[in-house]
């Protein structure tokens, strides 16, 4: 599964700003330092999908950038904590904690109790189920 462009937005944000700089980043650096990305949907992430002062054009929206100039934003000081817990790893699970992710925590906690051999016998029944209701 690929990682959410969000985070990567995110990510290059907190490499391009920090205390000195006021938290603030322009919105080229953002683009400049994804190229990997369309630049076109990193715009929109930084300019509208994760700027808390955008309107409100998409259906999921992340609190991580406010609009404070033309092309100019700052990181909200939510995310500025994460930034600077960065060294300290597991940041972006702090985030991802945030996120509707619409699986039950129980099913994952349940399954991760089950050893791996009663993972697999769980899968085949799974998979035997499946093919019976193939061929009705």
């Amino acid at each position: 599964m690929a990682r959410p462009i969000h985070l990567d937005v995110l990510d290059a944000a907190l490499a391009h700003t920090g205390d000195r700089a006021g938290w603030r980043f322009a919105l080229r650096d953002i683009v400049r330092a994804l190229p990997h990305l369309n630049a076109a949907t990193v715009r929109t992430h930084v300019a509208s999908r994760c700027c808390v002062n955008a309107p409100s054009n998409h259906q999921t929206r992340y609190a991580y950038f406010r609009a404070v100039g033309r092309g100019v934003y700052r990181v909200e000081p939510a995310f500025r904590r994460a930034a600077r817990r960065r060294s300290k790893g597991g940041w972006p699970d702090r985030i991802l904690e945030h996120l509707d992710s619409g699986v039950d925590p129980t099913l994952i906690e349940e399954s991760l109790k089950l050893t791996p051999t009663e993972r697999l016998e769980r899968m085949r029944k799974v998979a035997e189920s499946l093919d019976a209701m193939k061929s009705r």
